[in-house]
C-alpha cells in the first residue's frame, strides 16, 4: 500500500515537472506573443494561454482515460488541422528563435525566394506527413 502512494507521488511529480519543462520552452521561444502580434489579437494573449494549457492538460489525460471522438468527419478534420497548426508554428517557431533560417541562407548563398523556400519546406511537411499516415506500411495503429 505504501508502495503504491509513493510511486503515484513520484509519477505526479515526474509529470509536473516535465509538464512544467514544456510550458517553459513554449513560453521562452515566445509563440504566443510572437503569433497574437502578427494576427493583430494581442487581446486575446490570455486566453491563447488558457487554451494552451487546457491542451496539455487534456493530452496529459488523454494518456490514461480512452476518449474517443464522435464520428463525424468534419471534427477529427478540425482536430487534425488544429494539432497540425501548432507542430508547424512550433517548428517555425523554435527555427526563429535559433536563426536557422538566416544561417542556412548565408551559407548557401541564397539571395532570392525565400518565401518559395519555406513553402517548400511547409509542402514537404505535408507531403511526408500525408505519405505516412495514408500509405500502408508507414503507420500502424
Amino acid at each position: 500500500m505504501m508502495a503504491n502512494i509513493l510511486m503515484i507521488i513520484i509519477g505526479f511529480a515526474s509529470g509536473a515537472g516535465i509538464a512544467a519543462g514544456v510550458f517553459a520552452f513554449i513560453a521562452a521561444i515566445g509563440i504566443v506573443p510572437r503569433m497574437a502580434q502578427r494576427s493583430k489579437t494581442e487581446k486575446y494573449i490570455p486566453l491563447y494561454e488558457d487554451m494552451i494549457l487546457l491542451g496539455g492538460l487534456f493530452a496529459t489525460t488523454a494518456m490514461f482515460i480512452d476518449y474517443r471522438l464522435p464520428k463525424i468527419p468534419f471534427l477529427a478534420g478540425a482536430l487534425a488541422l488544429a494539432i497540425g497548426t501548432f507542430v508547424g508554428v512550433l517548428a517555425m517557431a523554435l527555427t526563429e528563435v535559433l536563426n536557422v533560417i538566416p544561417i542556412l541562407l548565408r551559407r548557401s548563398r541564397i539571395t532570392k525566394g525565400l518565401p518559395w523556400l519555406i513553402l517548400c519546406f511547409a509542402l514537404g511537411k505535408v507531403a511526408g506527413a500525408l505519405i505516412y499516415f495514408l500509405v500502408d506500411g508507414f503507420y500502424v495503429l
